[in-house]
């Protein structure tokens, strides 16, 4: 018997609202899914082990990595609702198999970028409606022209970037959802709540020009908050995407030195919003 494999070209991930049609994501670098079952295993006086019981939720996980290739981002309109797509695959393109997710709920969409790199732009979601070969699948393809976001392109508004050499950014959205079941749905939520509030974090490395850390114990009469701004640019100048975290709380500041090394700072904001919708409107829009 012959083995093959089957490679990124032989693979195309497409997510959509849930009932609504799906459009392929550009610019994938991974894709990882899976699943486990939740057994106990039952034991009774004077049988022992008699056999395993599902005992909760039937869901799987999914992450996918991508590279800022556009404008365009489909995932951003769909942080406030369930989503349904999959990994259509097989050797030699022929597109035969496929890893499907339904009603996912996407719980984190991250960002970051530091110097010699490709800015990227990754999700993860948790599914609550089955995942793995669920229906075939179709596939398509639209060719697009990159628009790639380097960090030389990239402009960040901060209140110690104009005279020390950032190194990289990281920023992170998390989206904490609570499924709400009952007797009788098995293991099937009714409903979903979204915990608050929605907490976008940012962190930076910079080498250290002039830079100062606050003193820790001025942050007992109030926040130290700075508004930032992450704009990624093409060469020309025009902009990609751009994230804006306003009134940002510095949580941390952490110095490093040592002999033969430049002096090195990495600092974390968070970011706390009312509602998804307010974090996607104030942040990505």
């Amino acid at each position: 018997m012959a083995y093959g494999r089957n490679f990124y070209p032989d693979q195309q991930v497409f997510i959509g609202q849930l009932g609504s049609s799906v459009e392929e994501l550009k610019g994938v670098q991974s894709f990882d899914g899976g699943w486990s079952v939740p057994y106990e295993q039952m034991m009774a006086a004077g049988h022992d082990y008699i056999g395993n019981e599902v005992n909760g939720e039937l869901v799987g996980e999914v992450s996918v990595s991508r590279s800022i290739v556009s404008s365009e981002d489909p995932v951003t309109g769909l942080l406030n609702g369930p989503v349904s797509g999959y990994l259509v695959y097989g050797a030699t393109q022929s597109y035969d198999k496929v890893f499907n997710f339904n009603r996912g709920y996407i719980t984190s969409y991250d960002s970051s970028c530091s110097l010699g790199d490709v800015a990227s732009c990754d999700f993860g979601l948790t599914a609550y409606g089955g995942i793995g070969k669920i229906s075939n699948e179709s596939r398509s393809y639209t060719a697009i022209t990159p628009t790639v976001a380097t960090a030389n392109n990239i402009a960040l508004t901060t209140d110690f970037g104009s005279t020390n050499a950032i190194q990289s950014y990281s920023l992170s959205i998390a989206f904490d959802r609570a499924p709400v079941n009952k007797i009788g749905e098995s293991f099937s939520p009714t409903d979903f709540t979204t915990n608050l509030p929605v907490v976008a974090n940012v962190s930076f490395d910079f080498l250290v020009n002039d830079f100062e850390a606050q003193n820790v114990r001025e942050s007992i009469c109030g926040d130290f908050t700075s508004n930032l701004i992450l704009a990624l640019n093409t060469c020309p100048g025009s902009n990609i995407r751009t994230f804006t975290l306003n009134n940002a709380s510095l949580l941390d500041t952490s110095l490093q030195a040592g002999i033969g090394d430049n002096m090195t700072v990495s600092v974390t904001y968070d970011a706390y919003y009312n509602s998804v919708t307010g974090a996607v409107d104030a942040i990505l829009s």
